[in-house]
């Protein structure tokens, strides 16, 4: 176990600055509509590169995938829901991952106090470490954004 990790950590420190973007992220869909005090399902739309996969939650050494929203007056984020993962096998350590396109779901809950007619930003960053079979990269960010019209 301990080798596995000293192998990640001198590959990331050897390996040159990778090409940005190991994954398309997509928020979805980019306008919500909800009355104030609802509570309305944000998406993220995750599509690792060929060859590419992610960690999902649960892996002891791993960074998994996350979504951080930022803090907003009129939103209140909730739990984020993720899917299914897949086992897979990478030097010799089980581990829990997506290798396929996947979605995030992001629950918040929009303020009583929302003006109908308003509209709310909701801003953050997904934020995952991509590997391939040989290297983990370095850990990536993107931003995610959703516009929300409160009725």
């Amino acid at each position: 176990m301990r080798s596995v990790l000293m192998s990640v950590i001198l590959a990331q420190l050897i390996t040159p600055a990778p090409k940005p973007g190991h994954a398309t992220i997509l928020s979805s869909p980019p306008e919500v509509s909800g009355k104030a005090g609802a509570k309305l399902a944000l998406f993220v739309d995750v599509t690792p590169k060929p060859n590419i996969h992610v960690y999902a939650p649960g892996n002891e050494f791993y960074i998994p995938i996350t979504v951080k929203l930022n803090p907003q007056a009129d939103v209140k984020a909730g739990k984020l829901a993720y899917p299914k993962s897949e086992m897979a096998t990478i030097a010799d350590e089980r581990v829990s991952v997506f290798q396929k396109p996947f979605r995030l779901t992001q629950d918040i809950t929009v303020d009583r106090a929302a003006k109908p007619g308003s509209t709310v930003v909701v801003g953050g960053t997904v934020s995952y470490q991509a590997c391939d079979d040989k290297v983990c990269f370095p850990p990536e960010s993107a931003p995610v954004s959703w516009t929300i019209a409160v009725r």
